[in-house]
């Protein structure tokens, strides 16, 4: 005798779960990582981002942490994540698309503020620049650079 269903839908294969692949099964959602961020002067706060959470939301949640306190000055981010940056165990997290869970990061570990590039660097390739453009202002010069 014939079934009336296709194979792929008897009620046998359903029930035991070995339907059709493209069946519209959703996960239940995942609780937030709890993360610790240690500060510069070693004051922590904490934040939650999702497990899925990328280098870039991670920052967001850093942001909005800051963005909620009542400090009258504006924090300049730009300036912020230009000298520092977040680092998890060494790792300086960089990559704003890469997951964090690629590094390893775990619910409740801490996360740390970091130098991203030397200041003193930073400060002396700023003293260099203005230093050349000095020197290349002088009309002695621009006469010795055209020879």
């Amino acid at each position: 005798m014939r079934s009336l269903f296709p194979a792929s839908l008897s009620p046998r294969r359903l029930l035991n779960g070995s339907g059709r692949k493209n069946h519209a099964y959703r996960k239940l959602p995942q609780e937030p990582l709890k993360l610790f961020v240690i500060k510069l002067d070693g004051s922590s706060f904490e934040i939650q981002v999702s497990m899925t959470a990328t280098v870039a939301e991670l920052k967001e949640a850093v942001k909005d942490v800051f963005n909620q306190s009542p400090i009258d000055e504006m924090i300049s981010w730009s300036h912020v994540w230009g000298n520092f940056c977040l680092c998890y165990k060494g790792q300086k997290l960089l990559d704003y698309k890469a997951l964090i869970r690629l590094f390893g990061v775990k619910d409740g570990d801490k996360i740390f503020f970091v130098q991203h590039a030397s200041i003193k660097y930073e400060r002396e390739k700023r003293w260099l620049g203005l230093w050349r453009k000095r020197i290349c202002d002088i009309p002695a010069y621009e006469q010795l650079v055209k020879l």
